[in-house]
């Protein structure tokens, strides 16, 4: 069968339009597989601050492990973060100072996978410029301080533990004057070092990172509740997978090594 010439110029044309297109949908195909693969995974974690120093660390070494991921923290108290999971807030993890905030949150069913990771101590540190003297009992080097600095008790969690040792020692009223609030523990600390208070109620782990305060008294852990640290997942993360990766990794050697190094017990 004869074929004129412009029927062989229309089966040319049609067959590079064919092989074209081809190579267009497989690169195509290509450049999304490209795009995939540089998707990158931003994750909102939330944390208590005197995690500060160490989580910090702890993020740094993930990253350089998990291409792709960036874990983006906030630090502040643990009832503020509670709160702001809480209404709604764009946070995908927690690591919170205090077993109260973490079971409220499973309570309300805002985070899944809670557990306790890390321990920490109460301590009352001085300025070391102000030369404070030791008394012979905690009691007695409260009441003598005429500034104390706490975090609020409402959403600080080292200020809780403090108000529950004024009240074992049956001292909250006769303190209450005297009791500077703060919004973190950092903030405690910070008060503490530029000498706007005789005293502040921190975590040893806050006193360990500061050469300008001394550890006057470490506070005996029966006068408060148990310190401890709880991760937990936050149910409405779009990141789940990698929230729980990062999570489980607090709980690995290399982590523990860090928190070790600043000062953290690790839990059991």
């Amino acid at each position: 069968m004869k074929i004129t010439i412009k029927k062989q110029l229309t089966v040319f044309t049609l067959g590079a339009m064919l092989i074209l297109g081809g190579c267009g949908a497989g690169q195509s195909d290509s450049a999304a597989k490209t795009d995939k693969a540089a998707e990158k995974v931003t994750i909102h974690y939330s944390a208590a601050a005197s995690l500060k120093d160490a989580l910090s660390e702890i993020a740094t070494d993930y990253e350089k492990t998990h291409k792709g991921e960036t874990i983006d923290i906030d630090f502040a108290g643990s009832g503020q973060i509670r709160q702001k999971v809480v209404s709604g807030a764009p946070i995908d993890g927690v690591l919170l100072a205090s077993k109260s905030d973490a079971d409220q949150l499973k309570d309300k069913d805002k985070i899944t996978n809670a557990k306790e990771v890390l321990k920490n101590d109460l301590v009352v540190v001085a300025n070391k410029q102000d030369n404070i003297k030791k008394e012979k009992s905690l009691a007695a080097q409260l009441k003598q301080a005429k500034k104390i600095a706490i975090g609020e008790p409402k959403t600080v969690p080292a200020g809780a533990y403090a108000e529950e040792t004024f009240a074992s020692l049956k001292l909250e009223n006769e303190l209450k004057p005297n009791l500077v609030l703060a919004n973190d523990v950092r903030q405690v600390l910070a008060y503490t070092e530029s000498g706007n208070v005789d005293l502040g109620l921190v975590y040893r782990t806050d006193a360990l990172i500061s050469d300008k305060v001394s550890v006057v008294y470490t506070v005996p852990e029966k006068l408060h509740a148990p310190i401890t640290y709880w991760t937990g997942d936050v149910k409405e993360t779009k990141h789940a997978k990698e929230v729980e990766a990062f999570n489980k990794y607090l709980g690995t050697k290399d982590a523990e090594k860090v928190f070790d190094k600043y000062g953290f017990q690790v839990a059991n």
